[in-house]
């Protein structure tokens, strides 16, 4: 008798369960891909979308076409002259020249004046105050989603704790992507042709690595700890030094090791929790000093990362500074409110770089 009630409030349970699992989104969190011998990681969603008469002349693998998007204007001379100014540029390389999206609002370059290979494809689209697409590299899908790129680097120096790439709601989260490595977290970076510096954003641009002991909005603070990284929940703001950097333009792309809890500490005998930098200098198996190790090695070690977020109570960003030959710079104590970083010592307490 039990039995016959019971059966079918089981069945109405493992039936919800169904529903449920049947019900679950599937999310795409984007795609890495290789151009040449280059990996790429390409986001969910497109940065703009384009409409333009010869897109569909494009020939497209897998759904994607490599271009080059150029503004045009009757100052910036031939547009061969502009693209080859594209070449200090990490991201762009020469594979993205499949095809070029010629961005004008009036006028600009004609086909003939290209003076560029004739197997590169022009093709032009109207720019408007809605729509208006930087210079750079770009992947192009067949629906006119125009996607902007990042190019994956490995940690091999063991400076970062993990990669981040920004979010629409002014957060930032992991980077999915990954490249081999052994034990290497990989990082993504996005062209500096997307951006222009301005008096407003003078950092505009420019690569960000940040110390484990700053808050940055939608990631966790692990201190140097892992403990402590496994029971704090994720940032709601950014601290105060970071925000400042973002306000100018910076571009974050991950947090960075610190010894524990910005300790000084000896590679690698005290390092207990994550594994000690690598100092490039010398045999590469120098001490990088601490407690802003993470920065200092990054820094020394990378051409791609243009500047470090560190901190220094009594040493820890001239110590890595100086072993691995960086200039390094400890301003006056409090010229920084330093609202949502991991405290050491307050009355010496410093962000710097």
């Amino acid at each position: 008798m039990s039995l016959s009630i019971c059966l079918p409030s089981i069945l109405l349970l493992l039936l919800n369960q169904f529903l449920s699992a049947a019900a679950t989104t599937l999310t795409s969190t984007g795609q890495t891909l290789m151009l040449g011998d280059i990996p790429y990681y390409l986001p969910a969603a497109p940065y703009a979308t384009v409409s333009a008469p010869g897109l569909s002349s494009l020939e497209y693998s897998s759904d994607l076409i490599p271009i080059t998007v150029v503004k045009s204007t009757s100052t910036n001379g031939s547009l061969a002259s502009v693209v080859s100014t594209f070449a200090s540029d990490d991201v762009w390389n020469t594979g993205f020249l499949d095809a070029i999206l010629l961005q004008s609002s009036s006028g600009g370059y004609a086909p003939e004046d290209a003076g560029l290979n004739q197997s590169t494809t022009i093709v032009s689209f109207t720019s408007t105050d809605a729509l208006s697409v930087p210079n750079g590299p770009y992947f192009l899908s067949s629906a006119g989603g125009l996607y902007q790129p990042y190019r994956l680097y490995t940690d091999f120096a063991g400076a970062f704790t993990q990669a981040l790439m920004p979010m629409s709601n002014d957060s930032f989260a992991a980077l999915p992507a990954s490249i081999p490595g052994i034990e290497s977290p990989t990082i993504g970076v996005p062209s500096r042709l997307y951006y222009t510096k301005t008096p407003s954003k003078p950092l505009a641009g420019v690569r960000t690595g940040i110390k484990d002991i700053y808050d940055i909005a939608g990631v966790k603070t692990s201190d140097g700890n892992r403990a402590w990284y496994g029971f704090y929940p994720p940032a709601a703001e950014n601290s105060v030094p970071v925000q400042l950097l973002v306000d100018a333009g910076a571009v974050i792309v991950g947090k960075m090791k610190t010894s524990q809890f910005a300790n000084g500490e000896m590679a690698t005998a005290d390092w207990v929790d994550y594994h000690s930098p690598f100092n490039p200098r010398g045999d590469g198996y120098q001490d990088p000093s601490s407690s802003s190790s993470g920065p200092g090695a990054g820094a020394g070690t990378y051409p791609w990362l243009d500047l470090t977020l560190g901190s220094d109570t009594g040493g820890s960003i001239r110590g890595p500074s100086q072993v691995q030959g960086l200039f390094g710079n400890r301003p006056t104590h409090d010229l920084v409110e330093l609202t949502g970083t991991m405290p050491l010592a307050p009355e010496l307490d410093t962000a710097g770089f």
